[in-house]
C-alpha cells in the first residue's frame, strides 16, 4: 500500500483566522450576572474570559462586557465605584482599535458614569425593583450600530428586565447656538416600566459601538428561557467583528 503524504497524514493546524473572537467580562464585586454573559458570548462565536475588575484587559480583545449586578453594592451611586476600576481604563483602547463594548443593566450604569455613554441612571419611577419579561422596540436610532445590523426599525425584542436604577435621564448639554443634544436610543419600552424619559431601554455612543442596555439580553439566548431575541445583538456583533478583522469564525454553538 503506498505511503500516505505528510499532507494527507497530518491533520493542518488550525488558522488564527479560525478561531473565536476574543473577548472580556469584567467581573467587578457584587457582579451576578458574568456568567450569564460569558456563557451567551461562549454560545455564539466567541472566546470569552473572564477579567477582575482590579486587572488591565488583555490587549487582543476585540469585545469587552460589564455584567449586571450591584458592584461595589451599589454604594454611593450604582456604577460609580466601578467606573474608576483599573480594567475600566483598557475600554478606550478597545474602542479605538475597532472593538465593541457592551453594558447590560448594572454595566450600563457603569457606563454612564465612566462617560463612555451620556446621561445618567436613576431609581426607578415608582421607586421599586422591577424584574419581568417585556416588549423593546427598535428604533430608527440603532441603523448603522454593529449591534443591530439586520434588525430593522419597528423590529419587537421581547427581553427579560431585574433593575431597581434603571431610570435614564437626558444629558443636558446645549449653548447659545445650539439645542439640547439628545442621545441616540436604539431600544424603547413598549410599556415603560421605570419612567426612563423618552422610553429609553438602551444608548448607544456616537459611532454605535458602544451599547448600554438596561434589559438582559445575555438571558434570551435560549428558548427555554422564553426567548431567543437576545442571541440576535451577540450574532449580529459577531459578525460585524468576522467581517473587520477578516476572521472565519465557527457557526454557532448550540447548547
Amino acid at each position: 500500500m503506498a505511503a500516505l503524504s505528510p499532507a494527507a497524514s497530518a491533520p493542518s493546524a488550525p488558522s488564527a483566522t479560525s478561531l473565536p473572537i476574543p473577548a472580556a467580562v469584567i467581573v467587578f464585586p457584587g457582579s451576578n450576572g458574568d456568567r450569564d454573559l460569558f456563557e451567551a458570548l461562549q454560545q455564539t462565536g466567541f472566546a470569552p474570559r473572564y477579567v477582575r475588575d482590579s486587572e488591565e484587559l488583555p490587549a487582543d480583545v476585540a469585545l469587552v462586557g460589564l455584567p449586571g449586578g450591584y458592584s461595589y453594592g451599589d454604594y454611593w451611586r450604582a456604577g460609580m465605584l466601578a467606573s474608576r476600576a483599573r480594567a475600566m481604563r483598557g475600554l478606550h483602547a478597545v474602542h479605538a482599535r475597532g472593538g465593541l463594548i457592551l453594558g447590560i443593566c448594572n454595566g450600563f450604569q457603569i457606563l454612564t458614569s465612566a462617560g463612555l455613554l451620556p446621561g445618567a441612571l436613576t431609581y426607578n419611577s415608582p421607586p421599586r425593583f422591577q424584574h419581568r419579561w417585556l416588549s423593546v422596540g427598535v428604533t430608527a436610532a440603532a441603523a448603522g450600530s454593529p449591534w443591530f445590523a439586520g434588525l430593522a426599525a419597528g423590529t419587537s425584542l421581547t427581553l427579560p428586565i431585574a433593575h431597581a436604577e434603571g431610570a435614564y435621564r437626558f444629558p443636558h448639554v446645549e449653548t447659545a447656538a445650539t439645542l439640547p443634544v439628545e442621545p441616540a436610543i436604539p431600544l424603547c419600552y413598549a410599556q415603560n416600566p421605570n419612567g426612563s424619559q423618552g422610553d429609553a431601554a438602551a444608548v448607544l455612543d456616537a459611532s454605535g459601538r458602544i451599547l448600554g442596555i438596561m434589559p438582559h439580553p445575555e438571558r434570551a439566548i435560549d428558548a427555554t428561557l422564553g426567548s431567543t431575541d437576545g442571541r440576535r445583538l451577540f450574532v449580529a456583533a459577531r459578525d460585524f467583528l468576522r467581517a473587520q478583522a477578516g476572521r472565519k469564525v465557527p457557526a454557532e454553538v448550540r447548547p
